[in-house]
């Protein structure tokens, strides 16, 4: 005779299985705030969504966790690419020419004024790995009404970042008062103009919280910090994201939230680095496989 199991016994066994979940979302922000700097050379800029589109050249944003019992690992992967482009009535460079021609352009910091163009070229690419711990109910895209899920989680941010700038004079340019020749003007903007690139590995800390608020919608808050400034002069990235999720059967779930991401990074002379604030509406999709 075989005999009944309960539902204590179904839910350590089920508690006690491997799950995998895979998520993709794209992040649409409203304003985004930015500040580069190449050779101490800076440019700042604000966009609204209207304007990232218009820049954006790439992306990609996607998320996986296997989970076995109550620990688990999990992987997340963010690529953004966009250029933006400005024009600027006065520019600052430090010039490595000598001009004998030109004695009031010795080998300092020069100031240029009239028509100048910047185009930046700016590649992010964000990829997370951590170890994770479960408290609470499994997560799935459809819970018990009231039930909690809390996980915890810690490992590394690898972030590899580019920068290439690219400045050209219009011909009303002048350099320190002085209307500069063609091939003066070509070496300036060459020297004006700035590649940087660099890769760099953060500590990363976060946790997400889901709370059922019935069998098919979900309430949730994920946060996550990286850097803590051990890799250069400022070294910081965080993500704060609050959001309703609902059930798409019993294996999928899409989502809406609110999103805000900030990133800060210069080196420790200063000279080059880059800081971005982002806010604005995420949507995701999860596939819960068991």
């Amino acid at each position: 005779m075989t005999l009944p199991v309960n539902a204590e016994d179904n839910t350590k066994q089920s508690d006690n299985n491997t799950r995998l979940y895979v998520e993709a979302y794209g992040f649409f922000p409203l304003e985004t705030h930015s500040k580069t700097t190449l050779n101490n050379n800076i440019t700042s800029e604000t966009l609204d969504l209207n304007d990232v589109l218009d820049m954006l050249t790439g992306v990609f944003s996607g998320k996986v966790a296997v989970e076995k019992g109550r620990f688990g690992l999990q992987a997340g992967l963010d690529h953004l690419s966009f250029r933006t482009s400005e024009m600027v009535s006065s520019w600052q460079s430090s010039n490595p020419i000598q001009n004998e021609s030109h004695p009031r352009l010795p080998q300092r910091r020069i100031n240029s004024e009239g028509s100048i163009k910047s185009v930046t070229d700016t590649e992010q690419t964000l990829f997370d790995l951590a170890l994770r711990y479960r408290g609470g109910a499994i997560q799935k895209p459809r819970m018990t009404p009231g039930a909690v899920s809390f996980v915890g989680f810690a490992g590394m941010r690898l972030i590899d970042a580019s920068l290439d700038m690219d400045v050209s004079f219009k011909d009303d340019v002048t350099v320190e008062g002085i209307l500069p020749s063609h091939k003066l003007r070509r070496e300036i903007e060459s020297e004006a103009s700035e590649t940087w690139h660099n890769t760099w590995v953060q500590p990363l800390i976060g946790m997400n919280t889901t709370v059922a608020l019935g069998e098919d919608w979900q309430a949730f808050l994920a946060m996550d910090a990286g850097g803590f400034g051990l890799n250069g002069k400022h070294d910081l990235s965080g993500t704060i994201e609050a959001g309703l999720a609902y059930a798409l059967g019993n294996s999928a779930q899409i989502s809406l939230a609110y999103r805000y991401f900030e990133i800060e990074y210069s080196a420790h002379n200063g000279r080059n680095g880059y800081s971005s604030t982002q806010n604005g509406v995420s949507m995701g999709f999860c596939w819960l496989f068991d």
